[in-house]
């Protein structure tokens, strides 16, 4: 039996004995209502998650998906506001904050310093124009659609700006396409994406978190932000190979898994003390691991850090995935303003990503396939709504609009890129 499988079978199984048991043991109801909540929200994110996969598309849809599902279930009369019970449980809002912390802090990991400077001139472009163009065009388009305007059109743009490598580096990889230039330019181009996004996430979140928006004020908050990144960095890279030589003294992989954790919420927290969103934190501390060795128990990087932070990253990264899409108001989808505004912002994301492989200069690129991967926004866009919506930057329908938006981009990359494959 697959790991999959028994996983799902383990939570059936659980769904089915732990109200019991709650209630035999006269467990609290707030303990009982997030027990519950719990089993629904994961039994049904990987049954979704599954489903999706085999219909080969991104495991993340299918978590959002049955987010939306359990948000919505007012639509077919059972009054059940997952939504509320979210925002009312401190463990769930604080699952969702661990969440971001575990993601960007795995975003840090999967970005190799030293390959972003080896990356190369087209990659770079492609990067820039990447972010810059997006930005402008949602901005714009906000502001002619008249619903997001100043900090909340930013961030509109700034999530148009995101770009997934995961889900295109998945489609490269199974068929094989990794090492072609095309691919190349895709991937380094992605990772620059993210690092610049989470840059533009810092300064925004900063504003948000400390409402200055006068010009000194912002160029402080970059300053900061740059200070914070360029300091992290050079003070964790002369620290860390002596913490990690000390850490490999264990030969359990727990060690490993609890200095990680410990690693990506100690810098989380000192970004929170620099007025920087915490998540900018882990981002930092997982640049900082990312070219280190280590060794588990025996062997030199036996498993990679990423795998051994897996098990509590996956439970709570699913809990962050469907809580998004429990957000999601469907009755927002019957506004005819709301369906512009989604199909004018898809059309931008899409354009303005998928022109960005006519930057490339030289021969042996697939300019168009270059642009199609780059379409992709996932887990990245989707931390943007996120943060905003959390602080009060989106309202409702706002919130559904975008997200709905980075499905739609999800979903549509892909299918673009793979009839252009041949030409890789």
């Amino acid at each position: 039996m697959s790991r999959r499988k028994k996983k799902l079978l383990w939570l059936l199984l659980a769904a089915i004995l732990l109200p019991t048991t709650a209630m035999a043991n006269g467990a609290s109801e707030a303990f009982t209502r997030t027990t519950l909540l719990l089993i629904v929200m994961i039994t049904l994110a990987d049954l979704c998650g599954f489903l999706f996969e085999r219909l080969g598309m991104a495991e993340i849809l299918g978590e959002i998906y049955a987010g939306i599902v359990l948000g919505n279930l007012a639509l077919v009369g059972i009054d059940w506001n997952v939504s509320e019970l979210l925002r009312d449980s401190e463990f769930m809002a604080y699952s969702s904050e661990l969440a971001l912390v575990l993601l960007l802090f795995l975003v840090g990991l999967e970005s190799d310093i030293s390959s972003l400077l080896r990356v190369g001139k087209n990659a770079a472009m492609v990067a820039v124009g990447g972010v810059v163009l997006p930005i402008v065009l949602g901005v714009g388009a906000s502001a002619a659609l008249g619903f997001a305007t100043g900090l909340e059109g930013w961030f509109v743009g700034a999530m148009l700006a995101a770009t997934s490598v995961g889900i295109t580096a998945k489609v490269l990889g199974e068929n094989g396409l990794v090492k072609t230039p095309s691919a190349q330019v895709i991937l380094g181009a992605a990772v620059i994406d993210d690092v610049l996004g989470i840059l533009l996430l810092a300064v925004l979140a900063s504003v948000v978190v400390s409402g200055e928006v006068a010009p000194l004020d912002l160029v402080w908050i970059i300053a900061k932000a740059l200070l914070f990144f360029v300091g992290a960095l050079l003070i964790g890279r002369r620290l860390m190979p002596a913490m990690v030589h000390v850490v490999s003294l264990s030969k359990h992989s727990s060690f490993w898994t609890g200095f990680a954790l410990c690693l990506a919420l100690s810098f989380a927290q000192i970004a929170a003390f620099a007025g920087l969103a915490p998540l900018i934190g882990a981002f930092v501390a997982g640049l900082i691991l990312d070219d280190m060795d280590f060794r588990v128990g025996d062997a030199l990087q036996k498993h990679k850090l990423e795998e051994l932070v897996q098990p509590i990253s996956d439970i709570m990264i699913t809990i962050f995935f469907v809580g998004i899409g429990a957000m999601v108001q469907l009755e927002a989808l019957l506004n005819p303003q709301i369906l512009l505004i989604i199909l004018v912002l898809t059309t931008v994301a899409v354009i303005s990503k998928g022109s960005v492989g006519f930057i490339v200069r030289g021969s042996g690129y697939d300019r168009l396939g270059i642009g199609y991967g780059m379409i992709p926004r996932g887990e990245v866009g989707l931390v943007f709504a996120a943060f905003a919506a959390a602080n009060g930057v989106f309202c409702g329908e706002t919130y559904t609009a975008l997200v709905m938006v980075v499905l739609l981009t999800t979903v549509i990359g892909p299918l673009l890129l793979k009839p252009r494959l041949a030409y890789f």
